[in-house]
């Protein structure tokens, strides 16, 4: 019994070596061996979508306080930080030297119409006496001709004056809309210089706007929101420490140039600001909440297949027979990818293992 004993010893391996060379046989295929996947079954479903997007608020005007006049900054009537109507006296810079200048004007003003007022009776006075051949015409002619330069000078002496009473009435600066003015650059006695000085910066923050940029293959669905305030998507603002915004904001315009560089375009959306408690410069993380329709395909986004502009997803077709099918992206909900075009429902969907498969390999499911 020995010898069997040890015969039957010795063919204990060799059964297995066979038996686990007729399952690596049945896991070939192509001379390559099955990969394991998993797959998922595309179903539809109706989703509640929030998409984040980086922000950037500003103000609905914004305007630097200038003077068109040069001189020392003479009055403050505005405090820094106030919110002020429109045509309100913000600041006042000191009129002596306009005044000087109206006054100058003024006197050229009153000179002239004291000589056109002379030329005229000279040549009331020679029409007579042409009427009664005393005189020459050429006179009459010449007396004519001072009169109508009196006037010009007149009238140029009369538009200085009045360039002059322009500069004192614009020595004292207005608001020119309604807002919040911020911290003044000058103190009573700086220099203010005509045209390139800035006082101070006068800002609108009611409605206040923020700004987005999204790819330009998503301006379609952006721009039929414009102005829409029934629009199935709502507009909400996160500030950087998560807390919320609770007034609802609505898109107002999609700009009309996309960046070449980014391929991105603009979208500005206008949110209230009563309380003020929006500020121009500020950065919010913009919510955007849509509900989707019933017939909605979501995949694992895990599944997702991306080269260079290439986006795809690899399916299960008969006989286990990977396939490559190109999508079109969505939004991207948690863990799932929203898909718009590329998939049915019933498609079975590699969600595992795509490193080790290409189309055309027969794969096994776990």
């Amino acid at each position: 019994m020995q010898p069997y004993r040890n015969l039957y010893i010795l063919l204990i391996p060799v059964l297995a070596v066979a038996c686990k060379g007729k399952q690596a046989q049945q896991q070939m295929a192509g001379g390559r061996p099955k990969v394991p996947v998993t797959v998922f079954e595309v179903k539809t479903a109706s989703y509640t979508v929030t998409e984040s997007f980086p922000a950037v608020l500003t103000g609905n005007n914004t305007i630097d306080i200038r003077s068109d006049v040069t001189g020392f900054l003479q009055k403050i009537h505005a405090k820094d930080g106030s919110t002020v109507s429109k045509g309100q006296a913000l600041y006042e810079v000191d009129k002596s030297r306009s005044q000087a200048a109206y006054d100058q004007a003024n006197a050229a003003v009153i000179q002239a119409e004291a000589d056109l007022a002379l030329k005229k009776r000279d040549l009331e006075r020679y029409s007579n006496l042409l009427k009664k051949d005393a005189i020459s015409k050429q006179t009459v002619d010449q007396a004519t001709t001072a009169v109508q330069t009196s006037e010009a000078l007149l009238a140029q002496a009369r538009a200085t004056r009045a360039r002059s009473g322009t500069d004192i009435s614009h020595a004292v600066l207005r608001a020119p809309i309604a807002g919040k003015i911020g911290i003044a650059q000058l103190r009573i006695g700086d220099l203010v210089t005509a045209g390139s000085t800035v006082v101070n910066t006068l800002v609108n923050e009611d409605p206040i706007f923020a700004d987005i940029d999204i790819p330009q293959t998503r301006y379609n669905e952006f721009r039929k929101d414009v102005g829409d305030k029934g629009s199935d998507h709502q507009y909400y603002l996160t500030f950087p420490g998560g807390e919320p915004y609770p007034e609802p904001g609505r898109i107002l315009l999609v700009n009309n140039v996309v960046d070449a560089q980014t391929g991105t375009i603009r979208v500005r959306l206008t949110f209230p600001n009563k309380s003020g408690q929006l500020k121009s410069g500020m950065t919010a993380s913009l919510q955007m909440q849509f509900k989707t329709g019933e017939n909605q395909v979501a995949i694992p986004a895990k599944s997702i297949i991306e080269l260079l502009s290439e986006v795809k997803v690899y399916t299960l077709g008969p006989g286990n027979v990977v396939e490559s099918k190109p999508v079109q992206k969505g939004s991207l909900l948690d863990s799932l990818q929203i898909i718009n075009s590329g998939l049915q429902p019933g498609d079975k969907v590699i969600t595992d293992g795509l490193q080790k498969i290409r189309p055309g390999d027969t794969v096994i499911v776990k």
